[in-house]
């Protein structure tokens, strides 16, 4: 469980600076708000930054697993990855990410969107981590069948 942990929180600490790296890297290249909504560049940067955080909850689900030899480790893993990420990019919103909020909606429904929202992208991260987790864990038992069979 604390090797889960671990790695969940160095790649979502890293994968926090790629993506506000990126966003920057955005802002000074386009401008900070392009007039056009469906700028190439803009789609481009944002498709290549929700690639790396989906390949982010995998990358901590591999070593996670690596290190454990347990798969399920790697969701867990994923995760605390979305979980540091999220809480970072709260806590220290760079660039010019907005939250928009529902027209209309009251608290309680603002309330009951956002739970929804974070339990599906959990799943997310624990279902890809989980996917990270599988090769990690057999490459990890491997490595220890090789340890063995060398010390005999």
């Amino acid at each position: 469980m604390l090797s889960a942990a671990k790695w969940g929180a160095i790649v979502g600490v890293a994968i926090y600076i790629v993506s506000q790296a990126i966003t920057l890297i955005g802002q000074a290249a386009l401008g900070p708000a392009p007039a056009d909504p469906s700028h190439p560049g803009k789609i481009a940067l944002g498709c290549v930054d929700l690639l790396l955080i989906a390949f982010a909850f995998s990358t901590s689900g591999f070593f996670a697993g690596r290190e454990t030899r347990v798969a399920g480790y790697g969701a867990i893993a994923g995760m605390v990855t979305f979980a540091v990420y999220g809480l970072m990019l709260g806590l220290i919103p760079l660039g010019s990410r907005v939250m928009l909020a529902q027209g209309g909606a009251t608290l309680g429904q603002d309330v009951l969107i956002g739970i929804i929202t974070i339990v599906i992208y959990l799943c997310i991260a624990a279902l890809i981590g989980w996917l990270g987790g599988r090769p990690g864990a057999a490459r990890g038992l491997a490595a220890a069948r090789h340890a063995s069979e060398r010390a005999k």
